[in-house]
């Protein structure tokens, strides 16, 4: 469940609250009225993962600020909820990442947090594999299936980078064995049998990709992946 700090008046941002609460957020309302310094310190709060302001026009760039000096969240990605005279009035240059023109809809809301989330959880392309709708994250060692997280043990995601890395490139079980276990590696061929299949049934239609050549061993060929 994904993380919104809501620094909102406490009129406007309970009902909000509530509503992203409904659609399956945990919020952290933060008032702003008589409570300055409420949000830089939140050291015993769950991890934040992004930041719904809803400023005032006589200190929207001191708000914006206060945000992006707090530890905690200066990093998170940080959406304004504005009127036309606020939006006319916002500075981008302070680290804002997208606004929100009330009034507004739950359902404009909840896209626009879910589009932030996933920009912020996209890896840089450098830190990426990626074959048709299967990536590899290199960074945080996952494996996504149309954006569904694969669950692999540590070998059977050393396995599957591998594989994906030398498309096309066809490898011996003995040169898997070498290259996943080790040189001092004592257990026989049937490892990489047991480790493929599992691998095959837990990517589901892109099983298929990992292909067995007869009488050589394994290469990875999306070009294979089931159509099911």
């Amino acid at each position: 469940m994904n993380s919104v700090l809501l620094i909102a008046s406490e009129s406007r941002g309970a009902r909000l609250k509530s509503d992203l609460e409904y659609v399956g957020y945990a919020v952290i309302h933060v008032h702003l009225e008589g409570d300055t310094e409420a949000f830089t310190d939140l050291d015993g709060e769950s991890p934040i993962d992004l930041v719904l302001l809803e400023p005032n026009l006589d200190r929207l760039s001191k708000d914006i600020r206060r945000v992006k000096g707090t530890e905690q969240v200066r990093n998170k990605p940080l959406i304004v909820i504005a009127d036309e005279v606020i939006a006319n009035n916002l500075d981008f240059s302070l680290g804002i990442d997208d606004f929100i023109i009330s009034p507004y809809s739950l359902r404009e809301i909840e896209a626009r947090l879910r589009l932030a989330l996933w920009n912020e959880d996209r890896p840089d392309d450098k830190q990426t594999l990626k074959a048709d709708e299967l990536t590899i994250n290199l960074q945080r060692y996952e494996v996504r299936v149309r954006g569904t997280v694969i669950n692999l043990t540590l070998k059977e995601y050393e396995l599957l980078k591998h594989l994906v890395t030398h498309r096309g490139r066809v490898f011996t079980r003995s040169d898997l064995l070498d290259s996943i276990w080790g040189y001092d590696y004592y257990g026989g061929m049937r490892t990489v049998d047991v480790h493929v299949r599992r691998l095959r049934s837990k990517l589901h239609d892109f099983g298929p990709s990992i292909t067995t050549v007869r009488g050589v061993g394994y290469r990875f060929d999306p070009s294979k992946k089931s159509e099911t």
